[in-house]
């Protein structure tokens, strides 16, 4: 399990009470807000850094994705974004 901070179509970035090398192949299951309603993926790690004593700063780059996955994703993303955006006013 990890904390997303940031996600897009080409990959997201974590935070994780681990270090993983960069180059790492993960495969990566993101639930949303409903929880029949997940994106599955690969990707690599191609950053891995210590953002303080407990926690490392971890940047997955998505594999290619389908484009039905895509489609999906970007649903999500959006869907996320209106809600931070509601959140906020």
């Amino acid at each position: 399990m990890a904390n997303t901070s940031n996600i897009g179509l080409g990959g997201m970035c974590v935070h994780l009470n681990q270090e993983i090398d960069v180059g790492t192949k993960a495969d990566i299951i993101i639930n949303f807000i409903n929880p029949t309603a997940f994106f599955k993926c690969r990707g690599k790690v191609i950053l891995c850094q210590k953002e303080n004593v407990k926690f490392f700063k971890i940047v997955i780059q998505f594999e290619p994705i389908s484009e039905p996955n895509r489609v999906f994703l970007e649903g999500r993303i959006s869907e996320l974004i209106g809600l931070e955006q509601k959140g906020k006013s």
